[in-house]
């Protein structure tokens, strides 16, 4: 007896050494979300917490990429509330997206771009003109829909349209190492972000054509080397007000000038915008936790040290 306790005593422990070793190689973020660079906002972290937000549940089958979508009007997503959150079947967070406006005739995304849209969202749009979809999925395999929970708070793993299949599906490295390995292009340090690093998919290569048509819809920053945030990057304005109505995308848009300020590069000059690019930024965790190194130039230092660069590719600062 003493012997078969024993050997049930090794197998839990290493049960449990082997789930904490997974968890800590195969899952990103704390314990909270936000979105909105300047405009910090909590976004709820799983069905419990959406529905003590007064947020609304869409669809009654469990999706295999998403699991359910939530959005915060009843009818779905609006221009002000573009939003998705997804939740497993085990009521754990399961994923974000980002709804893009086209307006004027012009088309929400480049067509370049536009197989990383979600073919069929899972939530309604209750929006008249030409929309697209960005999905994100945080986790993958039978625990989105089988009810069981896993350790990791936010997720294990970052899928661009994770319904997209072969060519239209992007799984984004969650270790720093590995995106720039993957032809990544490593840009500036921002208090609250990380390093962001942006994707050419005219290129893959590690270099930019600074194209807006060319670039991925999701940028991803790292912090210490781990996955922080990322960010929704629209190539036209979704901003009706700047500050005042920014419909949940960071509060104003952004032209070449303030947009190469995420990049160190002295030849960053962005070309093929209809207006201005709009950008939507996730939070894995809370930004107050995260600061640059502090032997960075930073061209912003305030209300944060932004645009951070080692010396030796700082010219864009100056």
């Amino acid at each position: 007896m003493k012997a078969a306790a024993a050997a049930a005593l090794v197998a839990s422990a290493s049960a449990e050494l082997g789930a904490s070793l997974h968890l800590g190689h195969d899952h990103f973020g704390g314990h909270e979300m936000e979105r909105s660079f300047l405009m910090y906002t909590e976004l709820p972290m799983g069905e419990a917490a959406l529905k003590a937000k007064g947020w609304h549940k869409h669809g009654s089958t469990c999706d295999p990429h998403l699991g359910y979508a939530w959005t915060e009007e009843a009818a779905g997503n609006t221009k002000s509330a573009p939003i998705v959150l997804y939740t497993t079947q085990g009521g754990q967070v399961s994923g974000v997206g980002m709804t893009v406006v086209g307006y004027d005739g012009n088309a929400p995304m480049p067509a370049e771009q536009k197989k990383w849209a979600t073919a069929s969202p899972l939530a309604p749009a209750d929006i008249a003109e030409e929309v697209a979809h960005i999905d994100v999925a945080f986790r993958s395999g039978e625990i989105v829909c089988s009810g069981k929970t896993e350790a990791a708070s936010v997720g294990t793993t970052l899928i661009v349209n994770p319904a997209g299949g072969a060519g239209k599906s992007m799984t984004i490295p969650l270790k720093e190492a590995e995106v720039q390995k993957q032809g990544w292009h490593k840009g500036s340090c921002f208090d609250g972000m990380g390093y962001h690093w942006f994707l050419d998919t005219s290129k893959q290569d590690g270099t930019m054509s600074w194209m807006a048509q060319n670039l991925f819809p999701v940028v991803a920053m790292y912090h210490e080397g781990e996955m922080n945030a990322i960010f929704f990057a629209a190539h036209l304005s979704q901003v009706s007000i700047p500050f005042l109505k920014a419909n949940e995308w960071d509060p104003a848009g952004l032209d070449s000038e303030k947009m190469c300020k995420n990049t160190c590069d002295e030849d960053c000059d962005f070309k093929g915008m209809v207006d201005t690019f709009s950008t939507a930024h996730v939070y894995f965790r809370d930004h107050k936790e995260v600061t640059c190194p502090s032997d960075l130039k930073c061209g912003i230092t305030f209300p944060l040290r932004a645009s951070c660069c080692e010396a030796e590719r700082a010219a864009v600062l100056v």
